[in-house]
C-alpha cells in the first residue's frame, strides 16, 4: 500500500479506537469480564505496549543498513504492561494513558516517515522473540498490523462497555 494512504488509515484506526474508548465511563475502566485478559481501561495500556513494540521494529527498519534483526521485548516491561492491562485504569490515570498513546502513535508516524517511500514495502527479516525463523517485515506490514490492532479493539471495547453497563444495572 502507498505510504500516505497507509498512514492515513493508521490515523483513522486510532481515531476509531479513541472514539470507542471515549464513551467508556470512568467507573468502568477497571472492569474485567471473567476470562478476559484486558480490562476496559487496560485496552489502552495494551495498545500502548503494542505501539511501543512496533516502534522498536520500525526504528530498526529505518536504519540505513537494513539487515535481519531480532526484536525481543524486555520481559519485565511486558509483564508490567500485562498486569496493568488486566487491572485497568483508575479515572485519574485515563488522561495520562491516552497522552502516552498519542505520543507513541506519533513516534510510529515519525519512524514510518523516516523510511524512504521507495523502501516502504521492502521486506527485512525480523526474528520476533524467540522465533527460529525470520519473518519478512516491511514498514507497510507494521503500520497495517497496528491499524488492524486498533480496529480489533473497537468492537471489543464496545462489547465490554455494554457488558459492564448490563452488570452495573443489575
Amino acid at each position: 500500500m502507498e505510504r500516505t494512504r497507509a498512514l492515513a488509515d493508521f490515523d483513522r484506526s486510532r481515531d476509531e479506537f479513541l472514539a470507542a474508548m471515549d464513551v467508556a465511563p470512568d467507573a468502568c475502566l477497571t472492569y474485567l469480564k471473567p476470562g478476559d485478559i484486558y480490562s476496559i481501561g487496560g485496552l489502552a495500556v495494551h495498545c500502548n505496549w503494542v505501539l511501543r513494540h512496533y516502534a522498536w521494529v520500525l526504528e530498526r527498519l529505518a536504519a540505513p543498513a537494513r539487515a535481519e534483526f531480532r526484536i525481543a521485548d524486555p520481559p519485565e516491561e511486558k509483564a508490567a504492561a500485562d498486569r496493568r492491562a488486566l487491572a485497568g485504569l483508575e479515572p485519574g490515570e485515563r488522561a495520562a494513558e491516552f497522552r502516552t498513546l498519542a505520543t507513541l502513535h506519533g513516534d510510529v508516524l515519525r519512524l514510518a516517515l523516516a523510511i524512504p517511500e521507495e523502501s516502504w514495502e521492502s521486506k527485512t527479516g525480523v526474528f520476533y522473540g524467540e522465533a527460529k525463523e525470520a519473518h519478512p517485515t516491511s514498514a507497510d506490514d507494521v503500520t497495517g498490523w497496528l491499524r488492524d490492532h486498533y480496529l480489533e479493539h473497537v468492537p471489543q471495547a464496545t462489547a465490554l462497555i455494554a457488558v459492564w453497563r448490563a452488570s452495573a444495572a443489575s
